[in-house]
């Protein structure tokens, strides 16, 4: 009874370069987009705190109280922005003959790899501030999986569409050439 099973060395120099890669930008007018969704949320979070200290019992609603609480919470909204600011130019997505890359991260640098013969599914979404900025997220789903495993946001419809269709062409072939 011979033995056939083999598991050779691979060399990592032999590996392909993903910085040989040429990454896209995500749309600029995204950066708008999470300014202003991250305004209203701390608007909410703002008001909440208001009305908190003006109708409670227990605090007195002294000029101090709404100072301390609501300068915390807007100097969050401004380390929130900071943070936006700096970690914006990291967000780019690639596409390679095989899968789709998609890379973010400010502290933690985060590069996700799809493999095209993964994908299940694609779809596209736009909330408010979204659609007001004529922007879309494309959300990718794995097998085994409900949530998505991936999303590129800020895509223009016409490059968002073509991403999706592309992608699920791909998937549509590799079911085939694998049959």
């Amino acid at each position: 009874m011979t033995n056939n099973f083999q598991n050779l060395t691979i060399q990592p120099s032999d590996l392909p370069q993903v910085k040989s890669t040429e990454f896209h930008q995500i749309e600029k007018g995204y950066l708008k987009v999470t300014l202003l969704s991250s305004a209203a949320f701390f608007l909410v979070i703002m008001i909440g705190a208001f009305c908190i200290i003006y109708f409670s019992d227990e605090i007195d609603g002294s000029l101090s109280e709404y100072g301390i609480t609501l300068g915390s919470i807007l100097l969050l909204w401004v380390i929130n922005i900071g943070v936006a600011l700096k970690a914006f130019p990291k967000k780019k997505y690639a596409l390679r003959e095989r899968d789709i890359l998609y890379t973010k991260g400010l502290l933690w640098s985060v590069r996700t790899s799809i493999p095209f013969n993964r994908i299940q599914h694609a779809e596209l979404k736009q909330g408010p501030i979204e659609r007001f900025f004529k922007l879309h997220s494309l959300k990718i789903f794995t097998a085994g999986g409900h949530s998505s495993d991936l999303v590129i946001p800020g895509l223009p419809e016409d490059t968002a569409t073509r991403l999706k269709e592309f992608i699920l062409g791909k998937t549509a072939l590799d079911g085939i050439d694998s049959e």
